[in-house]
């Protein structure tokens, strides 16, 4: 062990030891006292480390046996996926800067007690000494990425491929006090994102593994075919690292890293973005999630034949023109369904993917040839008729709102019959909808075709 990694050892440790509160009393006799905690100052000696707490001295060699040495580092896990953490010098800009590696260093082992991971004993059997693999000034601030083996075994909260030794990552920024904390850590899980990247305020840091990746700020939707999907730019990597520098109004939970070409869903993770990298809880933004019965809602005369069919027919055909990549999605708890005046068979529902705002689809079906999906865009949640979607061809409109019974007419004519929860409206001049539900009756005029 190096001077300097002892003294890291020593001030991760000391700052947890507290004195009893009688030791003054114990050793020296004056007015009323109070212990503090004390912080370890190492002092440039060769053989020897002094600690004092409360007026008590230990000296190096006592201190030394009270930690916990890991033990040398055994033969990591093939195909380690952060093994190349643990190779090389340190790179970076502040590869030089002793005082800050230091500093993350003491970081590193003072946050295993709060990290999430904690409970799936992967710090349990930590071995050799971490390593800072870069550090380096970003827009965001100071960063460090350091890595550590340790000895994983089978838990009743961990998932391996394999037991044995692998490498660990840990995240580093200045927090609030402008000091080095552990942002993230993380460990080689199978069937989750392996965590690449991670945010430093306005910066995205991003770990070189020897492939072509790219970023996206968020996904994109197509208004005009339905579709969803992201673009990607190339992250530019330099002794290690990409540092990209995120557009102001970036919503970091929005962040995508992917292996390019981008071919389905990544297999790469961003942390420290504010989404749950788990998939264990994803907020439920759909419009109406609480659904009674099955959710299934006729819009016309002659929907009846469609009801079997309705919810498949609906979700295969807005899957098929979604992002596929996704953390969690959440399909529409009710379906609208209906014929238009050509015999086509027309679906209502919404879809919310990840944490972006859920978003209201039309498929329209007709008796020959391919279905067509039409975006409704983000429902307007505080209208009486939250779902309006013109369809394509005036062909008409579909149109929804829960709980509440709804009717057409065009112009000064007659309403036509009721519908509840959704309804279908024939293309013609001047169309508006009744809206009749407990809180409210209103007329809503609907957009021309």
């Amino acid at each position: 062990m190096t001077e300097t990694e002892l003294k890291n050892r020593l001030t991760a440790s000391v700052d947890e030891i507290e004195a009893a509160p009688d030791v003054l009393d114990r050793v020296r006799t004056g007015g009323a006292r109070r212990l503090r905690r004390r912080r370890l100052t190492t002092v440039a000696i060769s053989t020897l480390a002094v600690l004092a707490i409360g007026g008590a001295t230990l000296s190096g060699p006592a201190i030394y046996h009270q930690l916990t040495e890991p033990p040398v580092a055994g033969v990591p896990v093939k195909n380690d996926p952060y093994g190349f953490l643990m190779k090389g010098q340190t790179r970076g800009d502040l590869a030089g800067d002793q005082e800050y590696l230091d500093q993350a260093l003491v970081a590193w082992q003072k946050s295993h007690r709060d990290s999430i991971n904690r409970d799936r004993g992967i710090f349990d059997r930590m071995q050799g000494e971490p390593h800072v693999y870069w550090a380096g000034n970003t827009p965001g601030g100071r960063v460090a990425i350091i890595g550590q083996y340790s000895d994983l075994r089978k838990h009743d909260n961990i998932q391996l491929d394999h037991q044995g030794v692998h490498t660990l990552v840990g995240f580093v920024a200045d927090g609030k006090d402008g000091k080095p904390t552990v942002v993230a850590d993380s460990y080689p899980a199978p069937g989750v994102g392996l965590i690449t990247g991670f945010v430093a305020r306005d910066t995205l840091v991003v770990l070189d593994t020897g492939k072509k990746v790219g970023w996206s700020p968020g996904r994109e939707y197509d208004d005009e075919n339905g579709s969803s999907g992201r673009k990607y730019t190339p992250v530019q990597f330099k002794n290690g690292v990409g540092v990209v520098e995120l557009p102001p109004g970036t919503d970091s939970k929005k962040l995508t890293l992917n292996t390019l070409p981008a071919q389905g869903p990544s297999n790469l993770s961003i942390a420290n973005a504010g989404v749950n990298l788990q998939g264990n809880s994803t907020p439920d933004d759909r419009l109406w999630s609480g659904v009674e019965g099955e959710g299934l809602w006729p819009m016309s005369p002659g929907a009846e034949q469609l009801a079997g069919t309705a919810r498949d027919t609906f979700g295969n055909a807005v899957d098929a023109v979604s992002d596929p990549e996704y953390y969690a999605l959440a399909g529409s708890l009710w379906i609208g369904y209906g014929v238009t005046a050509d015999g086509s068979a027309v679906y209502l529902g919404e879809q919310q993917i990840d944490t972006d705002p859920t978003r209201a689809y039309a498929v329209l079906q007709p008796k020959n040839g391919k279905a067509r999906v039409i975006s409704g865009g983000e429902p307007d949640r505080g209208a009486a008729l939250p779902v309006q979607i013109r369809l394509p061809d005036n062909q008409g409109w579909a149109v929804a709102a829960k709980d509440a019974t709804l009717s057409y007419r065009y112009g000064d004519g007659q309403w036509s019959a009721t519908s509840k929860h959704a309804l279908l409206i024939p293309h013609g001049e001047d169309a508006e909808v009744k809206v009749e539900s407990a809180a409210r009756t209103e007329i809503v005029a609907v957009t021309p075709s």
